[in-house]
């Protein structure tokens, strides 16, 4: 059921999306609860929003230490790299030594989250190796899980299904789900101008329609956004993206001791299998490789790696603003093409492997 809340909050809630720094955030949110009315409806909501206000507070402090000569060091923050971000968690030996053997990275890391890059085919992901979880360090906490929000997935390696459950139950008790939703939904404002709010559905719409949603989001004073749908997505769904509530991440476990799994988006792979694991990994960020062409000449070696869904459009954005705005119509060779080289518009969708030459006006 969708939260019911009156415009000041929402107004404040954009404020806090808005926000860059970690002291606006902290007063936006401030503000946001003071403006949300407290009932059954909104319990869940009050209770995420001051989790996440007491998270900010943390790392408010810690950047404030970082600033000094006892705090040097204490920054998480890992920027991506590769094909994608991948944080390895689980038994602090095993971890250490899978890093070594998919990175070449020797790492025991005391402090700080230690980064190295795994070749898989012509592409290379990032792996984040962090601290082990001390679950009586709160700060320590919550910076691993700041880590773990931001992958794009998680490599959780155990000795067993014990260990497995023991990571599975902290990560869903601080609001990170190990379980595929029906659909997924994508709202980027950051490169979308004034264009309005354009929604593009990839999967359906349930119980909803394209009108509501525009209608909910301009609610909060959004007015330029593109939205992607994936799967089956109901209101709801779009209500817990723009709420950040909840975090659903793809995994895969590697395992000395093999077990089965209920979730669907957890892969489990033995320690002993290294492609198939890297392989594994791969699959997990969601991605697909896209190689682009001049008229004429042959595909780029190296591809651009992008999320699943993403359209010609934003491939021409990625390699140049100006190719986006001038953009005329492609041609696309690969397995998603009826014909090779067919001519496509804005909006078709990529898969793994295309070809893609665009032009411009």
């Amino acid at each position: 059921m969708v939260t019911n809340l009156p415009a000041e909050a929402k107004a404040k809630w954009l404020k806090y999306m808005d926000a860059k720094t970690t002291e606006e955030k902290i007063k936006a949110l401030q503000e946001f609860l003071s403006a949300v009315p407290k009932h059954k409806g909104t319990e869940n909501l009050v209770y995420w929003a001051k989790r996440r206000l007491a998270e900010l507070k943390e790392e408010a402090q810690l950047e404030r230490k970082k600033s000094s000569s006892l705090g040097k060091g204490l920054q998480f923050f890992i920027e991506k790299e590769g094909a994608g971000q991948v944080v390895l968690i689980g038994n602090n030996e095993l971890r250490n030594k899978l890093m070594k053997i998919l990175t070449n990275v020797r790492s025991d890391p005391k402090e700080l989250p230690i980064p190295g890059m795994m070749q898989y085919q012509d592409v290379k992901i990032q792996l984040v190796n962090p601290p082990p979880l001390i679950f009586e360090a709160r700060a320590l906490v919550g910076r691993i899980l700041g880590l773990i929000k931001n992958a794009d997935s998680l490599l959780i390696v155990v000795n067993g299904k014990e260990e497995f459950n023991n990571i599975k139950d902290f990560l869903e008790n601080n609001g990170v789900y190990l379980k595929k939703p029906k659909g997924k939904v994508i709202i980027d404002r950051s490169r979308y101008g004034n264009s309005g709010i354009r929604i593009v559905v990839l999967g359906k719409l349930v119980n909803t329609s394209e009108v509501e949603v525009k209608n909910y989001l301009e609610s909060f004073g959004i007015k330029s956004a593109l939205v992607k749908i994936l799967g089956e997505v109901t209101l709801d769904d779009i209500e817990k993206e723009v709420f950040e509530t909840a975090f659903y991440k793809q995994a895969v476990v590697t395992t000395n001791e093999a077990f089965s799994v209920d979730e669907d988006a957890i892969t489990v792979v033995r320690l002993s299998e290294i492609e198939k694991l890297k392989e594994a990994i791969f699959k997990s960020l969601d991605v697909i490789r896209v190689y682009t062409k001049e008229p004429g000449e042959k595909p780029t070696l190296e591809p651009l790696t992008v999320k699943r869904g993403t359209t010609v459009i934003e491939v021409a954005r990625k390699l140049h603003n100006d190719l986006a705005e001038n953009f005329k119509y492609a041609r696309v060779w690969g397995k998603s093409v009826k014909f090779q080289g067919q001519k496509v518009g804005a909006d078709y969708v990529l898969e793994d492997g295309d070809i893609v030459e665009i032009h411009a006006r």
